[in-house]
């Protein structure tokens, strides 16, 4: 892997974000990076999954949304772009398998994908089984339930004492009055945000790309 750079322009938001997440001296837990399209959520939520599966060889790591048809169409789409931009090519450093819904790279590393909508007929979110990650991106998360959200922070275990490393939740969002404003939003504003949790404002304004 010589030939790989990770080494891409980000804003300066970006850079908050990715200091806090690859940062395992702090106490960190939950990042939120929130704010209108075209703030580089997806992007960084991405670059860090692949920076995270490259670094830390079989570990395994979550990229979810409400809907697995949407994550397909939208995230799936920019991890492939981002993929690219560093350099890394389809079949030789990484194995997109669309029936399991992973991605396997070339060190044993993996991402799942999965759907993380509250279905009635699964409330308890059986779906995740007894799945073990170290670390997860949920993309849109103002469109679970903060259930779902705490589900897969239940989730994180794998190999953490191994490497030494934080548990991580990288969430993205676009403005909404739910749980993410009453945890996240609304807490930062009244400067009551918990020490484990940080927010990040994204504004389309703030990337230039």
């Amino acid at each position: 892997m010589s030939n790989l750079t990770i080494d891409p322009e980000l804003t300066p938001k970006q850079k908050i974000a990715m200091r806090l997440l690859v940062d395992h001296s702090n106490e960190v837990t939950e990042v939120l990076f929130g704010g209108a399209a075209g703030g580089g959520k997806s992007f960084i939520g991405c670059l860090w999954l692949i920076i995270c599966a490259i670094q830390y060889p079989e570990t395994r790591w979550l990229m979810g949304r409400s809907k697995l048809n949407i994550l397909k169409s939208t995230t799936l789409k920019t991890f492939f772009e981002v993929a690219e931009l560093l350099g890394l090519k389809p079949d030789e450093h990484y194995k997109y398998n669309q029936m399991n819904n992973d991605i396997i790279f070339w060190n044993g590393s993996e991402i799942v994908l999965k759907d993380l909508f509250s279905y009635p007929s699964d409330p308890e979110f059986s779906n995740l089984g007894s799945l073990e990650i170290a670390g997860a991106f949920i993309d849109e998360c103002n469109q679970i339930s903060e259930k779902a959200k705490n589900m897969v922070m239940s989730r994180m275990r794998h190999k953490l004492d191994y490497y030494s490393i934080t548990p991580k939740l990288f969430m993205s969002c676009n403005p909404s009055k739910n749980w993410v404003y009453n945890s996240f939003y609304k807490k930062s504003l009244d400067g009551e945000l918990e020490h484990f949790r940080r927010f990040i404002p994204a504004l389309t304004s703030d990337n230039k790309f």
